[in-house]
Order: structure tokens, then C-alpha cells, then sequence
């Protein structure tokens, strides 16, 4: 039983781990998603926009 005391702080702190890493992730990937729809709502808002700065990397 002795064992199980020792490695209940790693175990803890395994966990946390794990569940702080999850929410950063969820986060990351929300962030991306926002910033997509974003992206889209602003060239199908400004499609003249969009055509003159492909143009001007040729």
C-alpha cells in the first residue's frame, strides 16, 4: 500500500497534465476554426479584393 501513496503526487500530476494539454488543444483547434470562417466571410465579402492581391504576386 506504501506504493500506491508514493505515486498518487505522480499520478496527480499526470493527470493534470493531460487535462490541461486536452483544454490547449480544444483551444487551438477552436481558434484555427474561428479563424477560417473569418477568413471565408471576408473573401466572399470582398471578392475584388481577394482578385487584385493574387494579382499583384505574379
Amino acid at each position: 500500500m506504501d506504493y500506491v501513496v508514493a505515486l498518487l503526487p505522480s499520478i496527480g500530476v499526470g493527470i493534470l497534465f493531460i487535462v490541461i494539454l486536452r483544454a490547449i488543444l480544444k483551444a487551438d483547434r477552436r481558434e484555427r476554426a474561428a479563424f477560417r470562417e473569418f477568413e471565408l466571410a471576408e473573401q466572399s465579402a470582398s471578392p475584388v479584393a481577394q482578385r487584385d492581391n493574387s494579382e499583384s504576386h505574379n
